[in-house]
């Protein structure tokens, strides 16, 4: 079977803009996700990409939950050019089984900061799943 992609090659981001990924199947409970930021036009502003997880059955706007990387900063951030990553683990509560990825991934990229007419290009590498182990 092969695995789901992300589909941005290469992609111009301008000032203030945000953008989703189209939703895709997941492939494990923990993602690792990959940005590159292959052209940066100022010296300021910076890029924001978090993961968004949902079951099937809920597709409605409510029913999304962020997931965040297991270490700070909460979300990957691109705020020059190369490559970042961010490891994404499924989490326990003390009262909660393990929480991961749900059925569906995809990813939210926003520029935030900079000025009228900044922009970069960035590329997001597919996303690589794995499954976490946790103590019973």
């Amino acid at each position: 079977m092969a695995s789901p992609t992300v589909t941005i090659p290469g992609r111009r981001i301008s000032h203030q803009e945000t953008f989703y990924t189209d939703w895709m199947s997941r492939g494990g409970d923990c993602a690792v996700l990959r940005a590159q930021a292959l052209y940066k036009s100022s010296t300021t502003g910076s890029i924001y990409i978090s993961l968004e997880t949902r079951s099937l059955e809920d597709t409605s706007a409510t029913s999304m939950d962020t997931f965040y990387p297991s270490s700070a900063p909460k979300l990957l951030k691109l705020d020059a050019v190369g490559v970042k990553t961010a490891i994404y683990l499924a989490t326990t509560g003390s009262n909660s089984p393990a929480r991961g990825c749900k059925e569906q991934v995809r990813c939210k990229v926003t520029f935030t900061s900079g000025s009228a007419g900044d922009y970069y290009v960035l590329r997001i590498f597919p996303l690589i799943y794995f499954d976490n182990c946790m103590p019973a």
